[in-house]
This record gives structure tokens, C-alpha cells and sequence, in this order.
């Protein structure tokens, strides 16, 4: 190639390579601003939602997943706001997006099951979350699963849904003392005042520290029961 065409073609190319390199200079300023705002974002959002000023939080969960929607905790906070703000469909489809990033994330499975069970849902579809819940997060973790979703169907209304799913939760999670106790608590609340018994006594032998079990004893007129090593 001749000198004379040389020149103009190399001056070409490093006006191109020069372009290039402002764009992606400024893209990336692009996204660390994003990323700044996403982080500040998230950051208020926290802070109204330990407030409970939840549509305050939700708009800045909201800012916060537009500005960066990678993070899975953006979406999740953003699905908790909405449910507390009872947008249960808007909640849901959060929660799916946490689980497309996370799909182990309990507390998302949770908070999707709940928003199905308070929108009364098919129990068909409610039923399905639960099973995909149970076949992808840690075993130790399938007693709170059923916990939710007997909690769930308390809050409801649907009492006689409750006793199946706390004996699928205290059968999950048998050495777990917390879900022993929450078990014993709302069978005491539909009326199995034995089976509150029961398992408030198995969650005092677990962990005698367990708050407030020794006084949900005392309140159903039982003794404390002897605790192994004491």
C-alpha cells in the first residue's frame, strides 16, 4: 500500500479507536451512576421500611431495581413492601424475579406463598409454589416453609387448613425449636389445645431459652418439662 493512502486510513483508524474508547468511558460513567443511585436508593428504602412507611420504601425499592435490577435483595425488598402494601400480584412478580436470581432464597419462596394464599389464590397454584419451594431450598429450611404456610392460612381466615401444614412443618423440622414453639402457639390458636401442649413442651426440651415458651406453658396450666443435661 502506497505511503499516500496509508496515512488517511491509519488517521481513520485511530479517530474510530478514539470514538470507541469516549463511548465506552462514558457508558461506563453511565453505569457506575446507575450504580451509585440504585445503592442510595436501596439505602432510603431500608430506612422507610424499618419505619413502616412502606409506599415510601416501595418507590425507592422501585428506583433501585430500575437503576441496577441485577442485585436479588432489590427485588426482594421491593416484593416485602408491596405485600405490605397488600399489591399481592405486584409482590408476586417480584418474588419471581429474587427466585430467577436466587432460587434457593426461602424467605422469597415464603413471601410468595403467603401473597397466594392472602389473594386466595387456586389452592392448585398454592400448592404447586409450596412443592417447588420444598424441592429447591435446603432441606433444614422445608419446616418454615410449611410454617408459612400455615401462618398464611391463619391469617386468611382458612382455619381448617392450618393443622395439616403445622404437622408438615413440625414432621420437616423436628429439632428446630422456633418452629416447634410458633407450631404450639397456633395450634393453641384454632383450639388443639393437646397439640399446643405438645409442642411447646418439645420446643422448652429443645431450647429452654426459647422466648416466652415457659410462659405459653404456664398460660396452658403445664409444669415445665425436664430438659436433658439439667
Amino acid at each position: 500500500m502506497k505511503t499516500y493512502l496509508f496515512i488517511p486510513l491509519l488517521a481513520a483508524g485511530l479517530l474510530l479507536s478514539g470514538c470507541n474508547i469516549y463511548h465506552a468511558d462514558q457508558a461506563t460513567k453511565r453505569g457506575l451512576e446507575a450504580f451509585d443511585i440504585a445503592k442510595e436508593a436501596k439505602s432510603h428504602g431500608d430506612h422507610q421500611a424499618a419505619n413502616d412507611n412502606y409506599r415510601k420504601a416501595q418507590l425507592e425499592f422501585q428506583s433501585a431495581v430500575d437503576h441496577d435490577p441485577r442485585p436479588t435483595d432489590r427485588h426482594y425488598k421491593l416484593a416485602r413492601a408491596s405485600q405490605a402494601l397488600k399489591e399481592y400480584n405486584r409482590a408476586i412478580r417480584e418474588y419471581d424475579q429474587a427466585l430467577q436470581r436466587f432460587p434457593g432464597n426461602g424467605k422469597a419462596h415464603s413471601g410468595k406463598i403467603d401473597c397466594l394464599v392472602q389473594m386466595n389464590a387456586p389452592q392448585e397454584e398454592i400448592d404447586d409454589a409450596v412443592a417447588t419451594a420444598v424441592s429447591i431450598v435446603r432441606q433444614r429450611d422445608h419446616g418454615w416453609i410449611y410454617l408459612t404456610l400455615a401462618v398464611a392460612y391463619y391469617r386468611a381466615g382458612r382455619t381448617d387448613q392450618v393443622a395439616p401444614a403445622l404437622a408438615k412443618a413440625v414432621g420437616a423440622a423436628p429439632s428446630d425449636s422456633y418452629v416447634q414453639a410458633t407450631a404450639g402457639r397456633f395450634y393453641r390458636a384454632i383450639g388443639d389445645f393437646d397439640s399446643a401442649r405438645k409442642h411447646l413442651k418439645i420446643a422448652y426440651q429443645l431450647n429452654p431459652q426459647e422466648p416466652d415458651v415457659a410462659h405459653d406453658l404456664g398460660v396452658l396450666g403445664e409444669r415445665l418439662p425436664p430438659v436433658a443435661g439439667q
